[in-house]
């Protein structure tokens, strides 16, 4: 498999860990907040599985964990779920995150038993706004991570996808999970939205944390 990008070091993408990150092109979504909108279409691929395990093998003394993200990794599901487990028979002890918008509910069937940790999105609830999706289809795959070793469901509060007024509405959909991360949003060319103030985040943490077993805020 190839990927479209990599971030060869980061103290951010793998929570506690040092982690390298990789970045699959091509998404089955179109949010207008995307920090990687030039991911969203299928670009060449030139990083090689070569390249990084000749990687991981120099840096495995400091290196913990190999992120993969996009764009959305599971329209790669076969080739991808092949290279994971090349990763794993190479370097059994070395941690596997997965970033994935939850649309698939096969691939998360899949990576659950073979990755260390899944962060999966929540986008709010009208997914027609941005996708061909269902939302109760996403919340179903959802309820799938709570087997996975460790996951967490990560809300990106953005102003036009989810309004003050669905907050309740939110939490009891993902009522009885793990953990749930509320995100900023930041601006971008395309988004006409200023982003909530920390109040409102704010508000939102005390809501979810009456639902779900754990809530954090990133900024």
């Amino acid at each position: 498999m190839k990927f479209a990008g990599w971030q060869r070091v980061s103290l951010v993408d793998y929570p506690g860990k040092i982690s390298s990150v990789l970045f699959t092109s091509g998404c089955n979504m179109d949010c207008i907040y995307c920090h990687n909108s030039d991911l969203k279409k299928r670009i060449h691929e030139t990083i090689t599985e070569g390249l990084i395990i000749k990687y991981i093998k120099e840096k495995r003394k400091v290196l913990d964990a190999l992120v993969i993200t996009g764009g959305e990794p599971s329209l790669h599901k076969k080739n991808l779920i092949k290279f994971i487990k090349k990763i794993k028979e190479k370097f059994p002890d070395f941690l596997i995150k997965i970033d994935t918008n939850g649309s698939s509910e096969e691939f998360i069937r899949e990576i659950i038993p073979l990755v260390d940790f899944i962060a999966a999105d929540f986008k709010g609830l009208y997914y027609k706004l941005f996708s061909d999706f269902d939302t109760e289809l996403i919340l179903k795959n959802l309820s799938l991570l709570k087997s996975a070793k460790k996951y967490e469901i990560r809300i990106t509060l953005y102003p036009g996808y989810i309004k003050e007024n669905e907050f309740i509405m939110i939490a009891e959909k993902l009522k009885g999970h793990n953990k749930v991360v509320i995100q900023q949003y930041r601006k971008n060319k395309e988004s006409d939205f200023e982003p909530y103030k920390r109040e409102m985040l704010s508000k939102f943490f005390c809501i979810l944390k009456d639902y779900v077993k754990y809530v954090d805020i990133r900024e």
